[in-house]
């Protein structure tokens, strides 16, 4: 019997309480009195969140195991037989899928379309193209629009449109910065990512350029529709200048390793901070 610290391991958990989350806010962006809806979305996206994870680590097992940073997960290191961890990933998947249907049909639809998009498409184009980003970065997109749909929505407002193109864009970086550290690992496992054309300081530059250009864009569409309350903008502004400094500084400190890890982590802060952002604001008349 396997530790139970692998199984968490292989679920990600964490990663998948940060997709739960994700549509949380979705929900909340609609609705900020939650019913019996709100819990059916948290069961339903957790299960399948995990269930993804489960199954990503199954049919990737022999990739995992040739990279250094993947190859003690339970699946490539054996730990979890593929049987089982097949298993249980399609037994997460289906819960998931049904629980999601008792909240609506949209939000069932949008969910095996999320899982349809990572483990059978992003998943099989990573071996093939460097242009599987796309779909893997659309991947991020779908969760906070489960929420928004699980609440009622129907058409999208400005506000879940921002946030859903805000989790495109910031996934792209995500995956970039990875290559930073482990580019090499992937080319070895027959991955094909930017780093098979550009080089370390390449990447860097391609980083803070679609960084800066993703802020403005984002901005400037904050700016026109008047998506949030100005005291929200306002600290919102604020906070995508000093993370874009932060950023900037850790991806050119003299010690790259520890830079990518501080870049890395407040990417993924300041992801966190955009969510906290838009539930507090619509709970604001």
């Amino acid at each position: 019997m396997p530790p139970f610290n692998d199984y968490l391991k292989l679920i990600k958990l964490r990663l998948s309480l940060a997709v739960s989350f994700s549509a949380t806010t979705g929900y909340l962006v609609y609705k900020i009195d939650p019913g019996p809806d709100f819990i059916l979305l948290v069961m339903g996206i957790l299960l399948l969140a995990c269930g993804s994870a489960a199954l990503n680590q199954t049919t990737e097992r022999k990739q995992d195991a040739i990279m250094k940073r993947t190859m003690h997960r339970p699946v490539a290191s054996n730990s979890i037989s593929t049987r089982s961890a097949a298993t249980l990933s399609l037994f997460l998947i289906i819960s998931g899928c049904l629980i999601l249907l008792a909240a609506g049909f949209r939000p069932f639809i949008l969910g095996c379309s999320g899982v349809i998009l990572y483990n059978l498409i992003y998943t099989y184009l990573k071996k093939i193209t460097i242009l599987a980003i796309i779909p893997g970065a659309l991947v991020g997109s779908v969760p906070p629009l489960i929420g928004y749909a699980s609440a009622g929505g129907i058409v999208l407002n400005d506000k879940i449109l921002f946030f859903s193109v805000f989790m495109f864009l910031w996934q792209i970086p995500h995956f970039w910065m990875l290559l930073l550290r482990y580019g090499r690992e992937y080319q070895d496992a027959g991955f094909k990512t930017i780093y098979d054309l550009l080089n370390i300081n390449q990447i860097r530059l391609v980083i803070i350029l679609w960084l800066i250009i993703s802020c403005v864009l984002l901005a400037l569409f904050v700016c026109s529709a008047e998506v949030f309350s100005r005291m929200i903008s306002g600290a919102m502004f604020v906070l995508t200048a000093v993370f874009l400094i932060i950023i900037i500084t850790s991806l050119y400190s003299r010690n790259s390793d520890s830079g990518l890890k501080y870049s890395f982590g407040t990417l993924n802060l300041y992801s966190l901070l955009i969510m906290l952002f838009l539930i507090a604001d619509s709970f604001v008349p």
